[in-house]
């Protein structure tokens, strides 16, 4: 039987525009595939007009618990992002989009999620076989020896994950699982959930909240690979899905170019983070284009 796929997209009011972007790219090279985009109760109505047969928009507070809501004061003019728990301290709205993307694999069926961020954009026709090999196996992208002391971020989300799960210290240099198209296999996400419970004797949520320094991605490959091992069904590649901008800075014309045509044989999307200080309208023009060159 054909494995289930899902996108799933975390965004908010800033990003509104970016996952519109990304929205259309999936009508033109992933329609038969269902698309989950979740936004804080006040950012729905905003987001509304990307909804569609194929796309599901749902609220953070309908995904989160109910002792675990955002800090409200909007009515003196403020939009806050901070999360307050009926007990603990509170949340950091990064975190919170993390803890969303976990509580999902208990609330979707679909077999593979694939998580997508809003500045994600599909350049090329995206199929089962992009994230499923011949064996059924899911693709877990982990770049070997990538992490170090010179990256102390990353570093503390390994150690975090390490807690967590109750596993062995790694040693430098550690791999990396961060890019920003990120298949999960659905049943190994619920299983991590699981582990950090039977780990830490507290309900899932509670205890990544208190971990702080969390990056889910890093929390997942570290599972995959250090508990699960051959048994996760997973297959592991240093090829990333998708060719990503992270530098904090705008491209110019000549450079997006450059950019764009670079994306490497297995990468089927690509990604300018909004840190890059550029907006949409910026560089849609230059992906239509290469839209046209490539359909689907």
């Amino acid at each position: 039987m054909t494995a289930s796929l899902a996108f799933v997209t975390v965004s908010y009011e800033p990003d509104r525009d970016r996952c519109a972007l990304l929205s259309r790219s999936l009508d033109a090279f992933a329609p038969g595939v269902e698309h989950w985009i979740v936004v804080d109760r006040s950012d729905l109505q905003l987001f509304r007009s990307l909804q569609n047969n194929r796309t599901t928009l749902v609220t953070t507070e309908d995904v989160l618990p109910l002792w675990l809501r955002r800090l409200d004061i909007r009515r003196v003019g403020l939009r806050s992002n901070v999360w307050l728990q009926a007990r603990g301290r509170p949340v950091r709205g990064w975190l919170v989009q993390q803890l969303v993307k976990l509580a999902l694999a208990k609330e979707l069926t679909a077999d593979v999620l694939v998580h997508t961020d809003s500045d994600v954009v599909l350049m090329r026709p995206f199929s089962t076989s992009s994230v499923i090999d011949g064996s059924g196996r899911v693709r877990l992208c982990a770049r070997p020896d990538a992490i170090d002391e010179t990256l102390p971020n990353h570093v503390l989300w390994h150690r975090s994950a390490e807690k967590l799960l109750g596993i062995g210290r790694a040693q430098f240099p550690m791999p990396d699982f961060i890019t920003s198209l990120v298949p999960w296999k659905r049943q190994n996400a619920v299983a991590l959930l699981e582990q950090v419970e039977r780990n830490t004797g507290r309900h899932w949520l509670r205890a990544l909240a208190a971990a702080w320094d969390v990056s889910e991605y890093t929390l997942y490959g570290r599972f995959v690979r250090d508990v699960l091992g051959e048994g996760a069904g997973q297959y592991v590649t240093s090829s990333s899905l998708c060719h990503d901008y992270w530098t904090h800075a705008p491209l110019s014309a000549r450079e997006l170019e450059t950019f764009l045509g670079g994306i490497g044989p297995e990468e089927v999307a690509v990604s300018i983070t909004a840190k890059a200080g550029m907006r949409p309208e910026d560089y849609t023009e230059a992906l239509e284009r290469r839209w046209a060159a490539h359909p689907a």
